[in-house]
């Protein structure tokens, strides 16, 4: 099954995440404005739009079983 992650090393931090803000799932997630998003992967569908949406290229796809 794939899943998006975001690499902490890429993410910039954005003040407003283009991930997090037009993922359809919802599945971008952080606690205050100023963590770095994660992804949540029980609410990842697999899509990755959003390794095309973020500008810093920080969200790499994994394959868990």
């Amino acid at each position: 099954m794939k899943r998006a992650i975001i690499d902490s090393n890429k993410c910039k931090s954005c003040k407003v995440c283009e991930v997090e803000k037009r993922c359809s799932m919802n599945a971008p997630f952080r606690e205050s404005a100023e963590q770095k998003p994660w992804i949540d992967f029980y609410m990842c569908s697999g899509c990755m739009k959003c390794k095309l949406i973020c500008p810093n290229g920080a969200v790499d796809e994994i394959i868990q079983p």
